[in-house]
C-alpha cells in the first residue's frame, strides 16, 4: 500500500512503469536522504531549543496541575475524616 496523496504526481508518472533494479535504486537512494534528514534535524540547534523551551514551559503547567490534585487528595481525606471514613463519590472531585 502505497501513500500516492505524499509523493507529486510527476513522481508517481515517472515512475509508473518501473523496473525491478531502478526501484531498487529509488529506495537505497530514499533511505539514504531520510538518513541525512534525521541526522540534520538532530543536529538542528534551533529545533533542540525549541524543544527545550516547550519542555520548560509544560513543566510549569504540569507542576501546578500536579500540586491541585495534591490538594484535591488532601481536602477528600479531610472530607473523608469528616464523614467518618466515606466520601460521596458524586463530588466530581476525584483525582
Amino acid at each position: 500500500m502505497s501513500d500516492n496523496k505524499t509523493l507529486s504526481k510527476s513522481f508517481v508518472d515517472n515512475h509508473e512503469n518501473v523496473d525491478e533494479d531502478t526501484a531498487g535504486q529509488l529506495i537505497v537512494s530514499a533511505t539514504q536522504i531520510i538518513r541525512e534528514v534525521e541526522e540534520e534535524r538532530n543536529a538542528d540547534e534551533r529545533l533542540a531549543a525549541a524543544k527545550q523551551i516547550v519542555k520548560d514551559i509544560n513543566s510549569a503547567y504540569t507542576a501546578k496541575i500536579k500540586y491541585e490534585r495534591a490538594k484535591i487528595n488532601f481536602l477528600l481525606e479531610k472530607i473523608q475524616e469528616i464523614q467518618g471514613g466515606e466520601v460521596n463519590p458524586s463530588s466530581g472531585a476525584n483525582s
